[in-house]
């Protein structure tokens, strides 16, 4: 649905009913925001989580005995400004892409509502999203963490978080025009704001980086919101918190991303005024004839297909549902290959000794391996299957010759090869940056990466029959997977756990998949190199998903079935 409101009536003022128009598109883009929990936990979500969980680590670390200044204090800029980003770059150029692939822009431009209304909407939401995710880490941090908030910078802090909320409003803005689909959208709007995030001193207090890179930083905008954030919030600073020179970097790419946005936007109402019926003729014609030689493309088969060549058929189209998806690719594969490059060199080098014997770079070369096939098996496949679900196709295999246990062990398949593209990118980009030995255990780490990929791919299918719409699914397992992958040795290495975590932790299989690829790349190998303890946790997981998916999956399929013949008579 799209928020349309007449014109103003005769005699009222015009710039008081727009602003009521546009206090009505604001409230629709919020209610529509309500309906979609994937942007709900990437916008709000992500950075309390994030919060959340460092605080608990190493936020309660006092720092300044004498004024009991926490750690907290200098966490608190970092995830704010993360907040902020998420919430307004990332959800407006997602949320346009999607909107302009699912025909919504092209409808509103056909209605009433002046153009800056329904963009003004979009930005107001952006900037309502923003307050809330950054006031939700700041009451979260006073209210939890013992986070001081001076009462000289809250004026200052309002300013810059308005101002920083305009340009990446802005910026996101122009990225969705600028993008032909939302799935690219969604991948280098991401794929450019957690890189920069590292760089820019919002999930490490107080890190060395390289000159290089602490320069790339400074040459965007969020570094200079971090920044800002932390001088406002620093209890060993005076004065108001406004640094001019901050604000400027700021104000010059929200008017960068404003004027690249408008450009876009105007070819894109010249594209749409102009005369589209030859194109409809043509794509009608094109369609006839791809759908001819795809008919005489199409191979005919005499009998029943053999249940290698279905299983084959399965694996075929999981890999292409996969790799077709340019925001899986990039949170699965391209993520973890940029995670390894990134946090060994802002945390010493990837040669840096750790417990153990492994090196910085080695250990996060395997526990990366293992978060991007958590991600390909656990999330990214659940969410394909479930979105065939909604759209009929696995009611419609009832009736075809795929046996259930055919299309799981395919789309598991799948999955596997995506993990193993990952690993072994990962593992070329860590033998050229740290040149390592080459490890003893290699073959060991490559039989537990299979092992643990199986066993996120039937665990993560497991969830999905309890889950019925492909959205929650997304919601469930990404929102179980990144609080585990933080206190599973993924991202934070040697925190000291409370005992109540360390033992939940223990008990699901990523923790088990990190300290098995970690043994079995250690530099004191000995025998075959396989951690049986911690393999023999994730079989038993993945035994007894199996056995909860084989349940379920079929009971799904009968239910399928006897719609499909209910609605027959």
């Amino acid at each position: 649905m799209t928020a349309i409101a007449g014109r103003p009536a005769s005699g009222s003022h015009p710039w008081g009913a727009e602003a009521a128009v546009l206090g009505r598109q604001v409230r629709h883009e919020l209610v529509a925001l309500a309906r979609t929990p994937v942007t709900l936990i990437l916008s709000i979500g992500l950075p309390l989580l994030f919060f959340v969980l460092l605080s608990a680590l190493i936020g309660n670390e006092v720092i300044d005995p004498t004024q009991g200044v926490r750690l907290v204090q200098f966490l608190a800029p970092g995830m704010a400004s993360f907040g902020v980003v998420m919430a307004t770059f990332s959800f407006l150029a997602v949320g346009l892409a999607e909107a302009r692939a699912a025909g919504v822009v092209k409808r509103q431009s056909g209605t009433p509502v002046p153009r800056w209304v329904l963009v003004g909407g979009r930005v107001g939401a952006a900037l309502v999203l923003g307050l809330v995710s950054t006031a939700l880490v700041l009451v979260t941090g006073v209210a939890l963490y013992g986070l001081v908030v001076r009462s000289r910078s809250v004026v200052a802090v309002l300013v810059t978080l308005l101002l920083a909320s305009a340009t990446f409003s802005a910026l996101g803005l122009a990225l969705a025009m600028a993008l032909p689909t939302m799935q690219l959208t969604l991948a280098v709007s991401n794929g450019v704001v957690i890189p920069l995030a590292f760089v820019s001193d919002m999930f490490m207090v107080g890190a060395q980086m390289p000159p290089v890179m602490s320069t790339i930083g400074w040459l965007f905008p969020l570094k200079h919101l971090t920044a800002l954030f932390a001088d406002a919030l620093n209890p060993y600073l005076t004065g108001s918190g406004f640094q001019a020179d901050h604000l400027a970097v700021i104000a010059i790419w929200g008017l960068l991303g404003a004027v690249v946005a408008t450009a876009l936007l105007r070819r894109d109402e010249d594209r749409a005024r102009a005369p589209v019926r030859r194109a409809g003729v043509a794509r009608a014609a094109g369609g006839a004839a791809t759908r001819r030689h795809a008919a005489d493309a199409v191979p005919r088969r005499n009998g029943s297909p053999s249940v290698v060549a279905l299983l084959v058929d399965q694996l075929r189209h999981a890999q292409s549902v996969l790799w077709r998806d340019a925001s899986a690719v990039f949170f699965a594969v391209a993520f973890p290959v940029v995670l390894v490059a990134i946090i060994p060199s802002v945390n010493g080098g990837g040669d840096r000794p750790m417990a153990g014997g492994l090196t910085l770079g080695v250990f996060y070369a395997g526990t990366m391996a293992v978060y991007g096939a958590a991600v390909t098996a656990y999330v990214n496949l659940p969410q394909g299957v479930a979105e065939d679900r909604e759209r009929g196709v696995l009611k419609r295999t009832g009736g075809a010759p795929l046996p259930a246990a055919v299309l799981v062990a395919g789309r598991v398949a799948g999955a596997v090869g995506v993990a193993l593209v990952t690993g072994a990118a990962i593992a070329v980009l860590t033998a050229v940056a740290y040149r390592p030995a080459r490890p003893a255990g290699l073959a060991a780490a490559v039989v537990t990466l299979l092992v643990a990929t199986v066993c996120f791919a039937v665990l993560g299918m497991a969830v999905m029959t309890f889950v019925r719409s492909a959205q929650a699914v997304i919601g469930v397992t990404l929102g179980t997977l990144l609080p585990l992958a933080f206190v599973s040795d993924i991202f934070v290495v040697g925190a000291q756990f409370p005992t109540v975590l360390e033992w939940v932790s223990w008990l699901f299989p990523l923790r088990h998949a990190s300290a098995a690829m970690s043994e079995a790349l250690g530099p004191t190998v000995t025998g075959t190199g396989l951690a049986f303890g911690h393999l023999g946790a994730l079989l038993a997981w993945t035994v007894v998903a199996a056995v909860v998916l084989a349940r379920r999956f079929r009971w799904e399929a009968r239910e399928s079935g006897h719609t499909a013949r209910t609605s027959s008579r």
